[in-house]
């Protein structure tokens, strides 16, 4: 009985939910918490504070890098490279993983 899990919010019952700052349906609607079998898989406040930190982190590479541009080699804009890699199921790399390592191919 279907009825008896689904409905409503009521310890022993089944559901998935989606907490909202606003009618779902309207543009400015934003996700508080989504919670799927009990487990918070998204927590409005702890997303914006990982945000903060990745800019925190952003910016200390960037200044790093910059740093380095300063007092390290000349830099030069990177060339792309191509590698054509036919797959099939009786090579060794029918998974897909094909490591190069300074121009040497390893097929795992």
């Amino acid at each position: 009985h279907v009825e008896d899990k689904v409905g409503s919010l009521k310890v022993g019952k089944d559901g998935d939910v989606v907490l909202w700052s606003d009618n779902p349906l309207s543009i400015y609607a934003k996700s508080l918490y989504t919670i799927v079998d009990g487990i918070v898989y998204f927590d409005r406040q702890k997303d914006e504070q990982l945000q903060k930190d990745v800019d925190v982190e952003r910016l200390r590479l960037v200044r790093k890098m910059n740093g380095e541009k300063r007092s390290g080699a000349p830099t030069i804009p990177a060339q792309p490279t191509y590698q054509i890699m036919h797959t099939c199921s009786d090579h060794g790399h029918s998974h897909g993983l094909l490591i190069i390592d300074a121009n040497d191919i390893d097929n795992n």
